[in-house]
């Protein structure tokens, strides 16, 4: 039998896919290594990357061309796993699959599919077997009763389709020993043909805390595991010597909780030279762990801090000891691990204060090291299977909002679908909470485009306002009352707020709004890009809507380098050259973006082509001699993105 399985859709909260998310799958790739020593013959699809290849397209039409895709790989089953936050787009393959090939079996797996078993079977018909939890041991006599069409009432945390009735088996899976899984089928992915540099390994699974809004433990239980240093170790080597990998990111919601084992994985790994990273709770560190891991490649380390509230700390059971973190993010500050500090707001008991709190616990965050420590603040997402789901699930709302969790809504029946499923689709809605929903949607909209000010500059322009961070976020949000918040009406009122200060704003001001253009860069394009013809011969063009064209200004990258390196205090810079120019631009290739140090020409030609011309007229404008280089510098231009073709 061949099943061809699925990756997760997951998208930033622009809408677009980010280099980042192209990685293998690891529990699918795990599955797919148990399968290829069955007689199945295993596939792995990535929509992710076929997104990034352009041979899908962001809109309705893209369930209908992933099933087309699907189903030109000839697969006997289709898996799909699933997260709450794109458990939507799951719905709309499967769907498309059964009515374009209704013999397929689509098989279904993932966190959300797990906690949510029987609604799910019961309204999306389109789901022929449902598998529970960790599936290794599950997943080839899965596979062997389909292909024999033999009786699946044996096969343990399975439900399934018997004609019209859902069968549940009565056993569940059991929870695997991690260090007897097989180690994942990496070379299931194009590793090598994407030239991934950093490669994400599975540490190990569980989670012995009862943080009341989380759903790992739900998902992998209790039982905390980590993988023996030597098997831990021995893959990374084995993905370094096929890939030259070595950089890895150790999969485990909390790797530190055993000491014991970090200690002997520091100890295997520290004479690889590879570099790491992990997630771990601030009172499962110390500094002579964090020590060690340094010495070991550590470089960074995520902590799920929540919230800067004790109060809120105690009510949703994740009971932290706030005071812990400034000594934590020093110690990692002094042994050179960089840190991601991550909060949650939208908890239906938190006030003003606690917000107040979380915020003030970010700016504390910053303040230790604006240039290592990254900040994140996200919106609550209702989870199954959790305890504050339980007490608050007749609480839910829901108003259409996408936030960075959720996939965003492509065809005009998914809100109808989201707001009519609340049991099935809650990741989409919210609690009901003390504070207005505005200030909570508001606060986590301005705060990531604060953030991609970049650390440094985002402490210049505190500095600069004398103002903290909660202060700043609040200003913004009153500014922006009645108006929707977006990125740009962000950086609109945060120039306005520099300017009114005047003296020295023309230095922070124009570092904003470079940063600013590289943020706009990657927003989803606004227009399409013509292949247009005038008068079947001439070629018009004009500036991509992403590019921002900087002439004549100070050396802003140089000057955005001394403040990220440190390099003396900001009030040194000058602004009095006024002889370069730069154009901000998005890649073709990949969703990143960059700045082009552009010469007096090629300047000249940008200025000519804020307003769409003919590529004729444009030579015309240069010196007959200077022709070919001027044609080769637009060509150039277009093929980076700079420029456009346009109607």
């Amino acid at each position: 039998m061949k099943i061809v399985f699925v990756q997760n859709f997951l998208l930033e909260s622009s809408g677009l896919p980010a280099d980042d998310n192209l990685y293998p799958h690891l529990g699918l790739i795990s599955l797919i290594a148990e399968i290829e020593e069955s007689r199945h013959v295993p596939l792995l699809y990535d929509p992710m990357l076929q997104l990034q290849r352009g041979h899908l397209v962001l809109d309705s039409s893209i369930y209908d061309d992933v099933a087309e895709q699907l189903l030109q790989t000839e697969p006997a089953a289709v898996g799909l796993t699933a997260l709450g936050c794109n458990f939507i787009a799951v719905v709309k393959i499967a769907r498309r699959l059964k009515q374009r090939r209704p013999e397929t079996l689509i098989l279904l797996g993932g966190p959300h599919p797990t906690v949510l078993e029987s609604p799910i079977m019961t309204k999306f018909a389109d789901f022929d077997v449902l598998v529970r939890g960790e599936a290794e041991e599950t997943i080839v006599p899965l596979l062997d009763a389909l292909d024999s069409k033999d009786e699946l009432s044996a096969i343990p945390g399975i439900s399934y389709r018997d004609g019209p009735r859902v069968c549940r088996s009565t056993m569940d899976a059991g929870v695997m020993d991690v260090d007897r899984l097989r180690m994942a089928a990496f070379h299931a992915y194009p590793i090598s043909e994407l030239g991934l540099g950093s490669m994400r390994v599975e540490a190990g699974r569980g989670c012995p805390f009862h943080c009341t809004f989380c759903s790992t433990a739900t998902f992998f239980g209790r039982k905390y595991r980590v993988k023996a240093a030597e098997k831990l170790v021995s893959e990374l080597k084995s993905l370094n010597n096929t890939y030259n990998i070595t950089d890895f990111s150790l999969e485990h919601d909390l790797f530190t909780v055993n000491r014991r084992k970090v200690l002997e994985f520091c100890e295997e790994v520290r004479s690889c030279s590879f570099s790491w990273t992990c997630s771990a709770r601030i009172d499962c560190v110390d500094s002579e762990l964090l020590r060690e891991m340094a010495r070991s490649g550590c470089r960074g380390i995520y902590f799920g801090v929540e919230t800067g509230s004790s109060n809120l700390q105690e009510l949703v059971k994740k009971r932290l000891d706030i005071s812990l973190l400034a000594p934590t993010l020093t110690n990692a500050k002094e042994v050179g691990i960089d840190v991601t500090t991550s909060f949650i707001t939208g908890f239906p008991d938190e006030t003003f204060s606690d917000l107040e709190a979380t915020l003030d616990c970010l700016d504390r965050c910053h303040r230790i090291s604006p240039t290592t420590t990254c900040l994140q603040l996200h919106l609550l997402t209702p989870e199954p299977g959790t305890a504050l789901y339980e007490e608050n699930k007749s609480r839910l709302l829901y108003d259409g909002h996408i936030s960075d969790f959720n996939f965003p809504t492509l065809a005009a029946d998914e809100s109808a679908m989201l707001r009519g499923n609340p049991d099935i689709f809650m990741n989409h809605h919210f609690y009901d909470t003390k504070l207005p929903r505005k200030t909570i949607v508001g606060v986590t909209s301005i705060f990531p485009s604060l953030c991609a000010l970049g650390g440094p500059l985002l402490r210049v322009v505190m500095e600069y306002l004398e103002t903290t961070f909660s202060t700043l976020v609040f200003t913004i949000l009153s500014r922006c009352e009645r108006q929707s918040i977006t990125y740009q009406k962000v950086f609109r009122e945060l120039l306005s707020l520099i300017n009114e200060k005047r003296a020295g704003q023309r230095l922070v001001g124009q570092l904003v709004e470079f940063a600013f253009a590289h943020l706009r860069a990657l927003q989803p394009e606004t227009k399409p890009n013509f292949q247009n013809e005038t008068n079947g011969t001439e070629r018009i063009m004009c500036l991509a809507d992403e590019a921002t064209f900087f002439r004549r200004t100070f050396d802003i990258p140089r000057a955005l380098d001394q403040i990220n390196d440190g390099m003396g205090s900001w009030h040194s810079i000058s602004t009095r050259s006024k002889t370069h120019s730069f154009v901000v631009h998005r890649r073709q290739t990949t969703y990143e973006s960059r700045t082009l140090r552009i010469g007096d020409n090629v300047a000249e030609i940008l200025d000519l082509l804020t307003t769409p011309r003919p590529k004729r007229w444009i030579l015309g404008k240069f010196p007959a001699a200077d022709g070919p280089a001027t044609s080769r510098a637009i060509d150039d231009l277009l093929r980076r993105g700079v420029l456009r073709e346009c109607g």
